[in-house]
């Protein structure tokens, strides 16, 4: 029983902080805590921003402003807990402040992990290239 509990626990962790699923771990306001970016993370992000779907080349094409960088982990860690059923006991404001103790490894793991993510289902990620040289796809599945 123990054992079977055991591999469930790496398996669930295992998927909670796959770049490719959209989940990234990082350890923020005292505990490690799950962002995951995923449609639930956009509309949140929408709301956080202030920016829709559609101008996300604004709020990147700079680079990261440090309100979109806070909208982004707010928005990442608002979507995870939400779609888990879990209490949200953070506001953007507070995000903020635990930024301060983000380091450069963490903030290149979210942004490596938003940009890894199928979020959309595409290869450019609403405009944001991942940096894709060459598709992988068959050409005889791509649809004009």
């Amino acid at each position: 029983m123990v054992q079977g509990f055991r591999v469930y626990h790496l398996i669930k962790h295992k998927m909670e902080v796959n770049q490719k699923r959209g989940y990234c771990q990082l350890n923020i306001g005292g505990k490690n805590r799950t962002l995951h970016f995923s449609m639930n993370f956009w509309a949140a992000f929408e709301q956080a921003s202030g920016f829709s779907i559609s101008e996300i080349d604004k709020v990147f094409g700079g680079g990261l402003s440090l309100s979109s960088m806070r909208a982004l982990v707010y928005s990442g860690l608002l979507a995870y807990d939400q779609e888990k059923g879990n209490q949200v006991d953070y506001t953007i404001y507070s995000v903020g402040d635990w930024m301060e103790d983000v380091n450069q490894d963490q903030l290149t793991l979210i942004v490596e992990t938003l940009m890894q993510s199928r979020i959309l289902g595409n290869d450019l990620n609403a405009g944001v290239r991942r940096n894709v040289e060459k598709s992988t796809k068959n050409p005889k599945q791509i649809k004009p």
